[in-house]
């Protein structure tokens, strides 16, 4: 997990992303995984799925409530899970035997978002989001996003499978949460509690290896969108984690904000980040470059441009831990 020093200016970039916003639902709704795409519609008090206090080893039926509140009761053991966000396919895949899992997302089997394709591939079920083809399947659990339509879970709570419905993606210890809720609802809390250690354990290593001499790197996201992420996102999460300022939220931007690429030329960051599919690297680079404001500022005239891969700059899941080590390999490897 070293920061290798090999990036160079011109060459394929590793590092930070920019966050397509949620707030750019259709765009949102491919690229971000689904779970990314419409966490501002959660509410902001949406209460927490495991309560203070609540035994996770105790014996089914169990008990929790949902991102809107909603008390949700399974009573044993669920032996035919259907996930319809990426987050918990990621989750699943990773905490609980494939044999009990039915149906995954159908972005579990997209190379350019998923990191669990090959697992995926394996589930009986395959990928869907049909409601006909999960009613099919005679679910026993169904995990799906806050902003699914209502009228959709009615649907399937008419196969009297419990319907749990995610939100808040926006920090780690978030995702720390939700790692935890779907191993209390399927019965496999120490796999939850193993998985989240070693995300610890990756961070903690991460962290010991960030420079210590010279003040921070500071970052901003950006996309050819003209979207940043400010405070209360993923991408401000990741970027303390990695060492680094954000200076989108320095600058009092909250959530995502569509802005002028001006912006970068006055608030002048070390780096600028953003994400790609695997082969598009080089194209996002050259897209942001092509812009006269990014690519007379600091952070363009050095080749300051970190592009890391979508499925680590967009998971909702423990794989987050990769995504803070790609944007550290990318500050560190580069840093001047």
């Amino acid at each position: 997990m070293s920061f290798p020093v090999t990036h160079l200016p011109g060459k394929r970039l590793k590092g930070p992303a920019t966050y397509i916003a949620g707030i750019i639902a259709a765009l949102a709704l491919i690229v971000a995984g689904i779970e990314f795409a419409r966490r501002s519609k959660a509410p902001a008090d949406a209460p927490t799925a495991l309560p203070a206090g609540v035994n996770e080893s105790r014996p089914f039926p169990r008990e929790l409530r949902d991102a809107l509140g909603e008390t949700l009761v399974i009573p044993s053991e669920p032996r035919r899970i259907v996930s319809q966000t990426l987050g918990t396919d990621e989750i699943l895949l990773a905490i609980c035997p494939p044999e009990r899992i039915v149906a995954l997302s159908d972005l579990a089997e997209d190379g350019d978002y998923s990191n669990v394709v090959e697992l995926a591939r394996q589930i009986p079920g395959g990928t869907t989001r049909s409601v006909e083809e999960i009613l099919r399947l005679k679910p026993d659990l169904v995990f799906v996003a806050s902003y699914i339509r209502a009228e959709t879970v009615e649907l399937w709570k008419a196969s009297k499978a419990p319907v749990f419905r995610f939100a808040n993606f926006d920090s780690i210890a978030a995702i720390k949460s939700n790692i935890r809720t779907v191993g209390y609802a399927t019965g496999n809390t120490a796999a939850a509690e193993r998985i989240i250690r070693k995300m610890d354990e990756d961070l903690a290593a991460i962290r010991a290896r960030i420079p210590r001499n010279g003040p921070p790197a500071r970052v901003m996201s950006y996309d050819r969108l003209g979207y940043t992420a400010g405070a209360k996102t993923i991408f401000n999460e990741v970027a303390q984690a990695a060492g680094a300022v954000n200076v989108s939220a320095e600058r009092g931007v909250n959530s995502f904000a569509k802005i002028s690429s001006e912006k970068i030329a006055e608030w002048q960051p070390d780096f600028l980040v953003t994400g790609a599919n695997r082969d598009k690297s080089e194209s996002e680079r050259e897209n942001l470059l092509a812009d006269p404001a990014i690519a007379a500022s600091k952070a363009g005239r050095a080749g300051r441009i970190i592009v890391i891969d979508n499925r680590h700059f967009l998971t909702v899941s423990h794989n987050v831990a990769h995504f803070v080590e790609d944007l550290a390999n990318g500050l560190y490897g580069n840093r001047k």
